[in-house]
């Protein structure tokens, strides 16, 4: 087994699925690579991008908000 860092997504499937917010990708993986701040103060993500990669198949899709 890898490590996550080490985990690279096999692009030849890969999908744009941008548009509704998505919790599991097409692929089955409920993991994304997605780029966040945190508060400092808190440890609480603080800001983040709306769009997210899955760490499996390496399609974008809408990151789902609070």
């Amino acid at each position: 087994m890898r490590e996550v860092w080490e985990q690279r997504p096999n692009y030849d499937n890969s999908m744009d699925l941008r548009g509704e917010p998505t919790y599991i990708c097409v692929c089955g993986s409920k993991f994304w690579n997605l780029k966040v701040s945190f508060d400092p103060e808190t440890g609480e993500i603080e800001m983040f991008f709306m769009v997210m990669e899955c760490i499996v198949c390496g399609s974008i899709a809408t990151t789902p908000t609070p």
